[in-house]
């Protein structure tokens, strides 16, 4: 199916009604990942107090289903456990976003974090981070990392398990051998987020200023080219689509600014230990948010269970995606019976396209975008929050000043020659 946005529910969610709330516990973190948003240790952990006053704030004006738990590193912070606990309490959903190393070697402490209310995890890994012990190793070799965690989770059971990785123009084609490795982890895996790496390139016809003065960009996202910048949430999606037939994107949320831009694909896929079947369409997961919001008030994102009962095929009725999934497992079950008593899990894959810096100088979002977080009592984007807390806003780009597109200068408007007329006369 061709990659259109007729295809695809487009998610409703909005700046005072989002299922995600972004919070950022510390700056510090234990590795080093190239295309991180955050500069390290900046400002250090942050206290509980401040911690949960911006809770609140999430809570107030985001109408979060779940709160992510970022950094930095989360799981360095001293307070890890009670911050969990107390999202808890507020009854929204903790999610901790992670590289691991943390909970490596420590099964003990991700049982912890699940006793004080965490409902899962995202896991960084990939091969652009200094990670330790697993410094220059392939995607291919940093598998085994993957599988740790993966099976530590559901080892312990009832979590919420994703990996994450940063999409270069280097690692584009290993982006199968991700799709490949979770589809056969389907019953340990919850998902995949593939994320496109993006600068502020400093090379080219722009000026940067922040609060009307010109300034020289320091953020982490600098670079001197955008030559990794180019792959698009298009690019990877027809990456995988290449390989995996059964692969469907059924979601999405466009840019701020390009009316063509798709800046996150989410997919739910759809199979059973060793054999995938399809993916749903825009229907079902348009009933599925609308659905939690009617039951619980807010809009939804994870599930700590990814277990689907089989009478969930009905819902071929209303969605061709399903409908065509359906007869692929009945196909399967002709051959193989035994299928019936296996369950058939739904796996996720988001795409990320972030920021663009367009012709004229805007900075093209993720419409609505789910991961806005708190800075001095305001929300901000999180992937540019730096430029708030090195500059105290954002920062603005302004295209240098050329000649006309015909090559001559541009014209004055008082030099633009007026011709008085007289009024006729009826």
């Amino acid at each position: 199916m061709e990659l259109s946005k007729r295809n695809m529910y487009r998610f409703p969610w909005s700046g005072n009604d989002n299922p995600i709330g972004w919070l950022e516990v510390t700056d510090k973190c234990n590795t080093y990942c190239r295309g991180c948003y955050r500069i390290n240790g900046m400002q250090g952990h942050k206290t509980l107090d401040q911690i949960k006053e911006e809770i609140a704030l999430l809570k107030k004006w985001r109408n979060c289903d779940n709160i992510s738990i970022a950094g930095g590193e989360p799981l360095i912070h001293p307070n890890i456990l009670e911050i969990i606990a107390y999202i808890k309490s507020l009854k929204m959903k903790p999610l901790i976003l992670t590289n691991g190393i943390r909970m490596q070697d420590d099964r003990q402490f991700m049982v912890e974090l699940k006793k004080a209310g965490a409902i899962g995890f995202t896991f960084h890994i990939d091969s652009e981070q200094n990670r330790p012990h697993w410094k220059g190793k392939s995607e291919t070799e940093l598998f085994e990392l993957r599988q740790y965690f993966a099976d530590m989770a559901h080892d312990i059971g009832g979590l919420f398990a994703s990996f994450g990785m940063t999409v270069y123009p280097g690692n584009l084609d290993f982006v199968p051998e991700m799709v490949k490795w979770a589809n056969k982890n389907i019953d340990r895996v919850h998902g995949l987020v593939l994320i496109g790496f993006r600068n502020a390139v400093m090379e080219g016809d722009f000026d940067y200023y922040a609060q009307g003065e010109k300034v020289n960009l320091q953020t982490s996202y600098v670079a001197d080219s955008n030559e990794e910048s180019y792959l698009t949430s298009t690019d990877v999606y027809n990456k995988i689509k290449e390989h995996f037939p059964h692969y469907e994107t059924s979601a999405y949320m466009g840019g701020s600014n390009a009316h063509d831009k798709m800046t996150w694909l989410v997919s739910a896929q759809l199979g059973s230990q060793g054999q995938m079947y399809g993916s749903v369409g825009k229907k079902v997961m348009e009933l599925f948010q609308v659905f939690h919001h009617l039951q619980h008030g807010t809009y939804v994102i994870y599930s700590p269970s990814n277990k689907i009962p089989k009478i969930a095929f009905a819902l071929g009725l209303v969605d061709k995606g399903v409908r065509e999934t359906a007869k692929v497992w009945f196909k399967d079950f002709l051959k193989h019976p035994a299928r019936l008593f296996q369950p058939i899990y739904v796996q996720s894959i988001g795409i990320i396209q972030g920021p663009d810096l367009m012709e004229d100088g805007r900075v093209d979002m993720c419409e609505s975008c789910p991961d806005m977080t708190v800075w001095d009592g305001k929300l901000v984007h999180s992937c540019r929050m730096d430029e708030w807390r090195l500059y105290g806003s954002y920062v603005t780009a302004q295209p240098r000043s050329k000649g006309a597109s015909n090559g001559h200068a541009v014209i004055s408007p008082d030099s633009v020659p007026v011709v008085e007329t007289t009024p006729s006369q009826n």
